[in-house]
């Protein structure tokens, strides 16, 4: 049974209605100025530390969300029946899908969209994203699911872990999907806690009653970030399930994969080596390599400063040139006069014009692609709960039934729930990156042979 608690629902009324959680944007983080863009020699260093790595990373894949929001136009169609442009080059394309053979009847428009969309027959609509026929290869079908484990055991050749976060109850249907392309690979699953699930208010700011419980939403991918805690790997690649490429282009991803690591493991090197004989222009001429601490830091920074840093985990993420793509970025952000650099979402950041300013002029985005370790330098284990920012959650805004309503989601999982984390961002290709939003995404290039 999910817990309710009187003391929760006071909190996060007062934090949807009272308390002011936006960020305060200082400036982009740039090329030279919070973002390394390596040259050959640079990349090379970091690829020689991942072949040298004397451990196995495990990925970890959030993957609970579903496929609903990929057909949503076609749903629009059912309802209103009305053609745009997007419906057309749905049913133009269609035989380019990977599911293209699966639908039976191809006579009628509204035929496909029942054999895809119906709960009797494919169900695109309902299950996990990851579930969908995401590519064709050598004329066989494979999910994300599939394509994750396939390239993470092309990656890592042996001792292979892969970790999803899920909804448990498709859990034996996705167990049983990537059986089929690997019994070998370790794969292990967990669910978003239920008792962390957000409270919802309506405009008199009352919490909304469903039945005879209150009307709960989840807390963004936010509430994974425990799930991640209790990951037995301490070094974990994190991507989302619907950025996946075609397997015949994994090379370059298995490339990017190895600079990340191998950038990660450097930086624990040089952060050790200098802490035996530490000097601000040792930290100084780090920073000039990694970029990972503000002006505004380096000219405050002390001895304890320095040993805290040395307590926190690492994050090295891939960043790449933002074009127009939602979601969020590369940030210097003011703290209470503290400048740090974080990944900032567009609902965190206010609609004044200076920020907004700042917004529209970053260079890159952030699309998901981290090497994380959960140790501190010298390895020792960390509670990664402890480097949260809680003050940095989102209000979420929906109308439900056409009841409008508001609630709090945690901090992002890559925003305020890595707030207090060593952070390097490292700019990668655009080609890592083909994120399937709507089901048009897998005709995309990425996706294809």
């Amino acid at each position: 049974m999910i817990q309710v608690s009187t003391e929760d629902i006071l909190l996060q009324k007062s934090q949807v209605f009272d308390n002011e959680c936006r960020v305060v944007l200082d400036s982009a983080c740039t090329i030279g100025d919070g973002i390394i863009r390596f040259n050959n020699k640079e990349r090379q260093r970091a690829y020689r530390a991942f072949r040298e790595l004397d451990i196995s990373p495990s990925f970890f894949i959030p993957a609970s969300g579903s496929g609903s929001r990929m057909f949503n136009f076609l749903y629009e169609w059912i309802e209103l029946g009305k053609d745009t442009d997007v419906v057309s080059a749905f049913f133009n394309q269609f035989d380019l899908f990977p599911f293209a053979s699966l639908v039976k009847s191809r006579k009628h428009r509204a035929n496909i969209i029942h054999e895809l969309l119906s709960e009797s027959e494919l169900n695109y609509g309902e299950i996990p994203k990851g579930l969908i026929p995401f590519h064709v290869d050598n004329g066989k079908i494979y999910t994300a699911f599939q394509e994750h484990v396939r390239q993470a055991k092309l990656f890592l050749k042996n001792d292979v872990n892969v970790h999803f976060t899920i909804q448990k109850e498709f859990e034996n249907r996705i167990l049983q999907n990537i059986k089929q392309v690997s019994k070998d690979v370790k794969c292990s699953f967990s669910y978003q806690n239920r008792d962390s699930d957000a409270y919802c208010f309506d405009i008199n700011k009352d919490p909304i009653v469903n039945g005879d419980s209150f009307l709960r939403r989840p807390a963004g991918h936010g509430a994974i970030l425990s799930n991640l805690n209790e990951i037995d790997s301490d070094l974990i690649l994190i991507k989302n399930i619907d950025n996946i490429q075609h397997i015949t282009k994994a090379n370059l991803t298995e490339d990017i994969w190895g600079i990340l690591i191998g950038t990660l493991k450097n930086f624990q090197e040089d952060i050790l080596n200098l802490s035996k004989s530490y000097t601000l222009d040792g930290l100084i001429s780090l920073n000039s390599r990694y970029q990972f601490l503000s002006k505004q830091q380096i000219n405050n920074f002390t001895e304890s400063k320095f040993n805290h840093l040395k307590r926190r985990p690492t994050r090295v993420c891939g960043m790449v040139k933002n074009e127009g793509a939602p979601g969020g970025g590369p940030f210097w952000v003011n703290n209470k006069n503290n400048i740090t650099k974080q990944i900032v979402e567009d609902i965190q950041i206010s609609k004044s014009n200076q920020q907004q300013e700042i917004l529209r002029n970053s260079s890159h985005f952030n699309p998901v692609f981290m090497v994380v370790c959960k140790t501190d330098i010298e390895g020792n284990k960390l509670n990664l709960l402890d480097f949260r920012d809680d003050s940095k959650y989102f209000v979420v805004e929906k109308t439900n039934k056409d009841i409008k309503m508001k609630y709090r989601e945690l901090p992002g999982l890559w925003n305020g729930g890595m707030s207090d984390w060593n952070t390097i961002f490292v700019e990668i290709p655009s080609q890592v990156f083909s994120p399937v939003k709507t089901v048009l995404g897998l005709n995309n290039i990425a996706h294809k042979a």
